[in-house]
């Protein structure tokens, strides 16, 4: 009979302090420490890069001061807001006790890590203006728009800014900058302006006018690498990726298609960083341009489009392609604008992710929204699947369009976490199929949505303990960044549901903005540039350490005890746990208030009662006269047999000759092994992949995921089951899923606005339609408005789905600054398959007295 180990328990990564790596070895299961842990201060790491490692993980496993309980505490809150001068689209690096800010003024600013105060200002040259590309996705100035990265060896922090320095404002450049984190004072040699031509594309030189650096940067081997595309598609443009050594300066360009010189295919990932997961080698993805031709991914062409592409990092420091990937319908992904590039790719880190056939994953989404699997060492080319299919360890969706990269936690078993423009949070979980497959499956989504430009999430923890994680993200209204928040969720979801644990106002949120996590703080830039700080302004009244309760069968009860530690005079005047939670709390009303001195204890008796199998986590809440402080709590509900997560799976509405795919993972709950004695398989349009063989047997607590294909080909509502049958107990999975036979179709009216003559010093503001004429949905995949003089305060998102026949009046105002005939586009496509729908904007600036005499 075969033997099936399913997701394994992961083994903590190399954490970045002994204290993170202490807090990682509590072992699950004890009720708690016989002493608590007595951390005044959460050990300090640096966050030397975007998304804290060159995998963009975002995962911060140094974080004790950043549990669940430590971000309820009453005392969570913003700690300070500096102005800095200038909007803040890259992700602040924290540098020992520094925070180094970079902005689109091109301002360089020290801000100390505690206090908040500016300890040193740099400006590195002229801005250029962002009206000369006549693109309004980043306004008014293009500085340094990128994350920089910090070299902790050499204290230094390396940046990239656009220089308005040119004979006039056609000819800006960019400059690589190395500064001291310490002082701000640029290090000698440098900047360095960017210059020459690809090492596979001589012929075609560096154009700094229409290039556009987003990426965050890379340090590997002693040099900084860094990602290139076009500001809103403007050409000739065409993908870079620059390598320069920090010793010698020596500056080497690669491009992304070597065919002509408006290529396209820019590296731009929404800001996301450049990976690495090892010496030599380093990962990108890419959007529109030419697709590379069906073929292995160990013959990278010279056209590389919509793709995942590896470089290596040859002897004498240039770069070539190596492997890549690319959709089987590239082709179709460029007529939508729905590029691939919009994601970052992610490495998963091992041994928390992979298997010994694939241990070194990878995963892509963009704003088509599916979600790729990929070997890192083998992405798979384009076109050499079956029948011509794609050639990855799974492909899963589509869900919401994703502008950003995830964020990943290896712990409990291991999560990816996307946020979707104008979707939910989604955690999909780590798992093997049951042909052994490494796989994800979609767990839980949040109740709250994320509109166009929201960051991507980064996750914080106390190593691989379980409870002790939160998933941070930015959240923006839209385009324009209003009524942002900082929101944190607790990773492990519950019934489906990813719980929001926190959430504070931050202002207006830069786009695809990305928050830093140090030493038991939150650090954020937003678009109207601050520096907000998150955390706990002092050591808390009540010190102790998270509970884990352990493996408990459903209907069974598991007593423990948690013990505080008073810092410091303190009042503790009842306890309590959420109504209805699994965790109960047996504290005598009558030994309550009790007053304690600083180093007195307090015990209390809590239970674990759960209803349902799973992992679960919680909080005991001390209420004191200083605030509510809270310990965390977890456990696993055990019963026997399989259960699935999520128990049903709902497809929605799909049109026909569309599919979309959604994986349920089937885990023995019990203590003892169960094997498979049977499986039933759903009715077409239902397929079903990943299934194991019947007798494949099931140790307690593992699991392997089945991935269900809904793919209707006729109009009509669909259900059905599976069911994976066990002697302890079966598991079966409703399907429903609903088709409909037609096309979306974006339709502008008029196409074009012309505001005619408006006095210098004015306004007029006026609207064009942005409608749907089809009889389903479709779904926006570029929205540029235009820069000033036509301003557009709300414009219509990037992802935003427009039912059939819905219609969005898009307003637009110009105000003329000078006298003379302006024009501008609005930018705007769809997935319907049509291309670009764009709006053109005419009008004519007058000076007051022209207008007064053409009046009269």
């Amino acid at each position: 009979m075969p033997s099936f180990e399913g997701r394994r328990r992961p083994i903590p990564l190399r954490f970045r302090s002994t204290a993170a790596l202490a807090a990682a070895s509590l072992v699950l299961g004890t009720a708690a420490l016989a002493t608590p842990v007595l951390t005044a201060t959460p050990a300090h790491a640096d966050e030397s890069t975007i998304s804290v490692d060159p995998l963009r993980t975002g995962w911060d496993p140094n974080e004790p001061g950043l549990t669940p309980a430590q971000v309820s505490s009453a005392d969570f809150h913003r700690l300070f807001s500096t102005k800095v001068d200038g909007s803040v689209y890259a992700q602040p690096v924290i540098a020992g006790s520094t925070v180094v800010v970079a902005t689109e003024n091109n301002n360089a600013v020290g801000i100390n890590a505690t206090s908040g105060r500016v300890t040193w200002s740099r400006s590195l040259g002229s801005p250029w203006p962002a009206s000369v590309s006549g693109c309004g996705d980043l306004v008014p100035n293009i500085g340094v728009t990128s994350t920089p990265v910090y070299d902790a060896a050499s204290g230094t922090v390396y940046l990239i800014a656009k220089k308005n320095d040119g004979p006039n404002a056609n000819h800006p450049h960019w400059y690589v900058h190395a500064i001291d984190a310490a002082t701000g004072g640029e290090r000698r040699g440098w900047p360095v302006q960017v210059h020459g031509a690809p090492v596979n594309d001589p012929q075609h030189a560096f154009n700094s006018l229409t290039a556009m650096q987003r990426p965050g940067l890379l340090l590997m081997g002693g040099s900084i690498y860094a990602g290139f595309a076009s500001n809103c598609d403007h050409g000739p443009y065409v993908g870079y990726v620059m390598g320069i050594n920090t010793s010698t300066r020596g500056l080497t360009l690669w491009s992304t298609e070597r065919s002509s010189g408006n290529g396209e295919a820019g590296v731009w990932m929404s800001g996301g960083g450049l990976v690495s997961d090892g010496p030599g080698r380093i990962f990108l993805s890419t959007g529109n341009g030419a697709s590379p031709a069906p073929g292995p991914g160990s013959r990278p062409p010279g056209e590389l489009a919509e793709s995942v592409v590896r470089l290596e990092v040859t002897g004498n420091g240039t770069l070539e392609a190596r492997d890549f990937f690319s959709p089987s319908n590239a082709e179709a992904l460029d007529k939508r604008d729905t590029d691939l590039g919009s994601g970052g790719p992610v490495g998963l880190p091992s041994p928390a992710f992979g298997n010994a056939a694939h241990p070194h994953l990878m995963v892509e989404v963009g704003k088509d929204g599916r979600v790729f699997l990929l070997d890192r060492d083998d992405l798979g080319g384009r076109g050499q699947g079956p029948h011509g299919s794609d050639k990855v360890l799974g492909t899963f969706g589509p869900f919401s369009g994703v502008w950003g990269h995830p964020g990943v936690w290896g712990g409990d078993g291991g999560y990816v976490y996307m946020v979707g423009s104008r979707g939910p949070l989604r955690a999909f979980t780590y798992g093997t199929t049951g042909d052994g497959l490494p796989t994800l499956s979609s767990a839980a989504t949040s109740r709250e949505s994320f509109g166009y430009t929201s960051g991507s999430p980064v996750v914080t923890s106390t190593g691989t303990t379980s409870g002790s994680a939160l998933v941070w993200s930015e959240y923006a209204s839209g385009s324009n960044g209003t009524r942002a928040q900082l929101r944190a969720y607790d990773a492990v979801p519950v019934n489906g549901t990813m719980r929001l644990r926190f959430s504070a106002p931050i202002g207006t949120a830069s786009k695809f903005a990305v928050p830093a996590t140090d030493g038991g703080r939150v650090y954020v830039g937003t678009r109207d540039g601050h520096l907000l700080a998150f955390g706990r302004p002092t050591q808390a009244a009540l010190l102790s350490n998270p509970v884990g309760f352990g493996d408990v069968s459903v209907g069974a009860v598991k007593n423990a005890t948690v013990t505080v530690t008073a810092t410091r005079p303190v009042t503790v005047t009842s306890v309590s746990v959420p109504q209805g939670a699994p965790f109960a709390t047996a504290q005598s009303t009558g030994s309550l208030p009790r007053t304690l001195s600083a180093g007195q204890r307090l015990s209390v008796p809590v239970s674990f009662a759960p209803t349902t199998p799973g992992r679960t986590a919680g909080a005991v809440t001390f209420h004191t006269n200083l605030g509510p402080i809270g310990v965390d709590l977890s456990g696993n509900g055990t019963r026997s047999g399989f259960s699935a997560s999520p128990p049903s799976l709902a497809f929605g509405t799909l049109t026909t000759g569309t599919s979309q795919t959604l994986g349920t993972t089937i885990t023995n709950t019990g203590t003892t092994p169960e094997t498979v004695s049977g499986t039933t398989l759903p009715c077409p349009p239902f397929s079903v992949s990943g299934l194991p063989a019947v007798g494949t047997t099931l140790a307690p607590g593992n699991s392997f995921t089945v991935q269900v294909t809904y793919a209707p080909t006729s109009a009509g509502t669909n259900s059905s089951s599976l069911t994976i049958s066990g002697a302890g107990g079966s598991a079966t999975v409703p399907l429903t899923g609903n088709a409909a036979s037609g096309q979306g179709r974006l339709t502008i009216t008029p196409t074009h606005t012309d505001f005619g003559k408006v006095p210098v010093g004015k306004s007029l503001t006026k609207t064009f339609d942005i409608a749907n004429e089809g009889n389903v949905p479709l779904t926006i995949s570029k929205a540029a408005p235009p820069a000033g003089p036509f301003i557009t305060s709300n414009p219509i998102s990037e992802g935003q789905v427009l039912a059939a026949g819905e219609v969005v009046h898009q307003s637009v105002t110009f105000r003329p600054e000078r006298a003379g005939t302006a024009t501008g586009t609005y930018q705007i496509a769809s997935d319907d398959g049509r291309g670009p729908q764009n709006e053109l904007l005419t009008g004519t600036g007058v000076r007051p007295s022209a207008s007064a005499h053409a009046k009269r």
